[in-house]
């Protein structure tokens, strides 16, 4: 991965989570201590090294909260700072970082400095308010343990975003604030698609036979219901914005299947997405993986556009031409979807 596209990356994901944070608190400008909770629950190395030294999502929030009351204090102001609410980023507008926060981001892209998320730590540490120094304090962390660790042999890992096998085909990993029997009761749970599909808006409250051999039947999308793989529910796509408005969505593409694939109870759950009334479609098929890390969850994730079985085919010349010229296109469209997922799975725990 070349220096552009790892900050390209880092920035992205950065960006996303920290202008979550602000609009938790109803705040449109991100600043250094939305920058450091992105960072804390980053998926990256960035983000290990700050949880392996007590920086969890909540402490750090606390910390955060500590010292902005101690700094009106100082001033002779009691008032407690903005009540934190959900998150309204994604339903949301006008959203933008300080100019300290964009500073740490350029200095972390000079010359001889590698752009990713562990560059981006490194210029928030060393950033001059010492703000983030109290707050670390404030945790029970040190910056000079912090940077010991950072400057030490990274441990080797597998590539936290890949390629998939095709231009439709896509790989990721994310780290999720909550422990895995919370993510699993998210993910594996029919009836609560719809708090990571924002594509969806309900699931019928009992699945269908799928079409092919299954080992049981029964079972609901109620809550906690056991379910098994093989089973198929209706689902109905999005068609309100939270604004209210009308969302267009084609009549066909108003119905969906939701197929369970596979259910490894609090290790692995894989759904397919599909439009029955439109068959020539291509249908959305999630693979998702879970293992317990220090402070919440780690997943991977696999996603793929399906093509239809028997669907149409492009003319033997045309075909493959149309496919090289569409390649850079449909990565950036699989890039897109693997990061609103994680993004939605990870809004639900905080």
């Amino acid at each position: 991965m070349s220096k552009f596209t790892r900050s390209a990356d880092a920035s992205h994901r950065l960006s996303l989570a920290a202008m979550e944070e602000a609009s938790r608190v109803g705040l449109r400008t991100a600043d250094i201590e939305h920058l450091l909770l992105a960072l804390v629950i980053d998926r990256d190395r960035a983000g290990s090294v700050l949880r392996s030294h007590g920086l969890t999502l909540d402490a750090t929030r606390a910390g955060i909260a500590a010292q902005h009351a101690a700094h009106l204090a100082v001033i002779g102001v009691s008032t407690q700072g903005p009540e934190a609410g959900r998150i309204v980023f994604h339903e949301t507008d006008g959203y933008a970082w300080s100019d300290r926060a964009q500073r740490i981001f350029s200095r972390a892209n000079g010359r001889g400095k590698a752009g990713d998320a562990v560059a981006v730590l490194r210029e928030l540490l060393a950033e001059p308010s010492g703000f983030i120094d109290a707050v670390l304090t404030g945790v029970g962390a040190s910056r000079a343990a912090i940077e010991r660790d950072l400057a030490a042999p990274a441990p080797r890992t597998g590539a936290a975003a890949r390629r998939g096998s095709s231009a439709l085909a896509g790989t990721t990993e994310a780290f999720i604030p909550a422990p895995v029997a919370e993510v699993w009761a998210l993910l594996s749970d029919p009836a609560r698609m719809p708090e990571w599909q924002p594509s969806i808006a309900s699931v019928s409250a009992h699945p269908e036979p799928a079409e092919r051999p299954e080992p049981a039947a029964g079972g609901s999308a109620e809550r906690g219901a056991s379910v098994e793989h093989g089973r198929v529910w209706n689902a109905r796509a999005t068609t309100t914005r939270p604004d209210g408005s009308e969302l267009k969505v084609g009549e066909a593409f108003r119905r969906l299947r939701a197929e369970l694939l596979v259910h490894d109870p609090a290790r692995r759950v894989s759904w397919r997405l599909a439009f029955p009334d439109a068959p020539q479609a291509n249908s959305r098929a999630f693979d998702i993986r879970l293992s317990p890390e220090d402070g919440g969850t780690r997943l991977r994730i696999d996603f793929a556009w399906e093509r239809p079985a028997g669907g149409a085919r492009r003319g033997r010349l045309l075909g493959p031409l149309l496919g090289v010229l569409l390649r850079p296109a449909h990565r950036l469209l699989v890039w897109v979807q693997l990061s609103q997922l994680v993004s939605s799975i990870s809004r639900a725990f905080r």
